[in-house]
């Protein structure tokens, strides 16, 4: 008998413990599916009657979160919009309603608005189940290349949306085979520039890709470290774009050397390539996915990653594949905010990216 209470205790003990354990769980993951809690920001100076906004009244964190593209999960919006986050990514949806029901969602109550951020980038079209558009490999002419981007940035805009991280302006696609135009170096400048016209003629910005090029060549940056000899033909549709006003250049994770050299580092890493970028360039500078092996592989982890790619003077950061999870993108605003207050990273730096990004949204700047 005393044999068989033993046990009952031990059974009971161990489901008291169980119980503990799951009720833990159950918080933990609950947390990390909610976030952080944060109220919504009230001490933000923004007069939507004039879109003036005083930029002294932002937190660091806040202007540090507007430098961020993240994913635009409809579960998130909440906790995003009380973070101040910059921009939101859309993929493919059914319909060109549910996508103004997500813009919509997100934008509602938001006390900066979002960014809207789409990709065209060639192999994939976010409006297919609804819209067909030419893929940038079967655009034959200069012509057709306006056409098309005009097209695409008309459907952005009948959206609501800002940015097209399009087109791919690289001279070859061997890993992918679907994403850039064909041509000689200066076919393919000239299809990239009419293409970018058309869809800047719209209101959408385009951004040039992937600087300095021989990113879909060598190995896929999704999942490898990509080494790369750039040369002049690789610069010349960057230095076209440039010259005819592309609003955005998205630089890439090669490991560049060359006509452009990275100093060893991924390029959107690279201060030296970015600075000589920005010698030339005005317009928003943007990095590629930061989950991707190409880049996070070449760092011990996400943190330096994220510190990196401040320190290198990006203006947009994007944080899109991080599982989704804004306990992530709280994190990574945590790291920069105590990089700026080591010095590392200057605030002004700061400053001048969220000033652009916000007059790209429309709003002017006032200190």
């Amino acid at each position: 008998m005393w044999v068989s209470m033993s046990i009952l205790n031990k059974n009971y003990l161990t489901t008291i413990y169980l119980t503990i354990l799951l009720v833990i769980l159950i918080y933990v993951n609950l947390g990390l599916s909610t976030g952080i809690q944060i109220e919504s920001p009230t001490n933000i100076k923004f007069d939507r009657s004039t879109n003036t906004l005083n930029l002294s009244s932002m937190t660091l964190r806040q202007k540090i979160a507007q430098m961020f593209v993240t994913s635009g999960k409809m579960a998130n919006r909440e906790i995003l919009q009380n973070m101040v986050v910059g921009g939101i990514h859309l993929g493919g949806m059914s319909s060109k309603q549910d996508f103004i029901n997500t813009i919509n969602y997100f934008q509602n109550n938001s006390v900066i608005p979002f960014l809207l951020t789409v990709d065209m980038e060639g192999c994939i079209n976010p409006f297919e189940n609804f819209q067909n558009f030419s893929s940038l490999k079967e655009i034959v002419t200069t012509q057709q290349a306006f056409q098309v981007g005009s097209d695409e940035g008309k459907m952005m805009k009948d959206l609501n949306m800002t940015i097209d991280f399009s087109p791919v302006v690289d001279l070859n696609d061997t890993i992918w085979n679907c994403r850039n135009f064909l041509g000689t170096p200066q076919e393919i400048a000239d299809k990239a520039v009419a293409y970018i016209n058309g869809i800047q003629s719209q209101g959408i910005i385009a951004t040039a890709k992937h600087y300095p090029g021989k990113t879909l060549t060598l190995a896929d940056p999704h999942t490898s470290l990509v080494y790369a000899t750039i040369d002049e033909n690789d610069l010349l549709p960057f230095r076209d774009a440039i010259r005819n006003n592309v609003s955005a250049i998205m630089v890439d994770h090669v490991i560049a050397n060359g006509s452009v050299d990275s100093q060893g580092k991924p390029s959107d890493a690279s201060q030296q390539l970015v600075a000589n970028l920005r010698a030339n360039f005005s317009g928003l500078v943007v990095t590629d996915e930061t989950s991707m092996l190409g880049l996070r592989n070449f760092y011990s982890n996400i943190d330096q990653v994220t510190v990196e790619v401040f320190k290198a003077n990006n203006d947009l950061i994007l944080y899109i594949n991080i599982n989704s999870d804004p306990n992530n993108l709280y994190h990574a605003i945590s790291v920069v905010e105590d990089a700026v207050n080591r010095g590392e990273i200057s605030e002004k730096r700061i400053d001048d990216s969220v000033t652009k990004i916000l007059s790209i949204k429309g709003i002017s700047v006032v200190t």
